[in-house]
């Protein structure tokens, strides 16, 4: 996805969903990368949602950037509420997994199953078997933070921003996100694309203000 087909998918929207994440495995030298990104999206795109995981790494630096600029406007999908609390803001908004509706809940796991197939026997196991009821959680959760939930008007995310491990981008959970994301219709961006948008003022992104 180029700068130019992220201007396009924001504009002349009130308030799309635009998912930053990744990775935990953050190398310690891109840190400072992922939180001025996210200050530079928040700051240009004034009426985007940002969506994330609540993780550490990834997700944690480009949340702490758009927290910078507006922490009202950091959108938390967890796993189970009280998820990693410290690390959210007051003012962001959070949503739980657990608190969805059946329905939604059906949906979810459908939706995780089709982008990836290889979760299937977790589904089957995950309310007999513990320790895979925690693991497929976290997937499930990744599959929310895509589609969001029809009855808790959480609405599906218009675009994904990732850091991905450049040696198995595809790998674990962030790879299940990028799956869904694909199997949605929603543009991602990796590091290798996004590193390269011109982050100032007056550029082309400005013209979505």
């Amino acid at each position: 996805m180029t700068l130019e087909e992220f201007n396009s998918l924001m504009a002349n929207r009130s308030a799309p969903v635009v998912l930053v994440e990744g990775t935990r495995n953050l190398p310690e030298s891109d840190i400072a990368k992922l939180v001025q990104f996210g200050k530079w999206l928040a700051e240009t795109y004034p009426r985007v949602i940002f969506r994330t995981g609540n993780a550490k790494g990834s997700d944690e630096a480009f949340a702490n950037g758009v927290g910078e600029v507006d922490p009202a406007r950091i959108q938390y999908v967890v796993p189970y509420a009280g998820h990693r609390r410290k690390a959210i803001g007051h003012s962001s908004y959070q949503v739980a997994l657990n608190e969805m509706s059946s329905l939604d809940a059906a949906r979810i796991a459908e939706r995780t199953v089709k982008a990836s197939p290889q979760y299937g026997e977790w589904r089957v196991k995950r309310d007999t078997v513990p320790s895979l009821r925690a693991k497929m959680d976290y997937i499930l959760r990744d599959t929310l933070k895509v589609m969001g939930a029809l009855d808790s008007k959480i609405f599906q995310a218009i675009a994904g921003i990732f850091y991905v491990n450049p040696d198995d981008p595809m790998k674990g959970g962030t790879g299940h996100t990028i799956r869904v994301c694909r199997d949605l219709g929603v543009p991602v961006a990796f590091q290798d694309e996004w590193m390269k948008w011109p982050m100032k003022h007056g550029g082309a992104a400005d013209d979505q203000l």
